[in-house]
């Protein structure tokens, strides 16, 4: 099932973040288009970092790698 995106104008710390667990933190930084794995601390930080940005102003470091289309 889909989570609802998480609205990050309302979090105020990493803390609310790790609440959501793992699999919410990954979807939600899938989403967004950014890497997605790493501990519980590691998604929520990286999702934090974020919030309020813009996309052009997201660190390229933060951002998932396109991945390529694989064929069968």
């Amino acid at each position: 099932q889909v989570q609802p995106a998480v609205d990050l104008t309302t979090v105020t710390s990493v803390d609310q973040l790790e609440v959501l667990g793992l699999d919410v933190l990954k979807e939600e930084l899938r989403r967004r288009g950014l890497k997605c794995g790493g501990t519980l601390a590691e998604r929520a930080g990286r999702l934090f970092s974020i919030r309020g940005l813009p996309a052009e102003q997201v660190d390229p470091a933060l951002l998932a790698k396109p991945t390529k289309g694989r064929r069968k």
